[in-house]
């Protein structure tokens, strides 16, 4: 059986140097049951742009070339 490797997204390195996922769910005020969670899916999946957008303080400047 081949192990299927996942690759990350290149938002992965902004979280972890940020603190990791449950330090961008706290800044983010994001419920910590889930929220942990829901950021470490990021990893995979990309920083939604809504909350770049929102968040600006944390992530910085939405990336050049995106419209909202």
């Amino acid at each position: 059986m081949l192990a299927m490797e996942t690759k990350l997204h290149p938002d992965s390195d902004l979280i972890d140097r940020l603190g990791g996922p449950a330090e961008v769910s706290r800044r983010l005020g994001i419920d910590p049951r889930g929220g942990t969670q829901r950021v470490q899916n990021w990893k995979y999946r990309g920083i939604p742009e809504i909350w770049r957008l929102r968040r600006p303080d944390v992530f910085g400047a939405a990336p050049k070339g995106k419209v909202a």
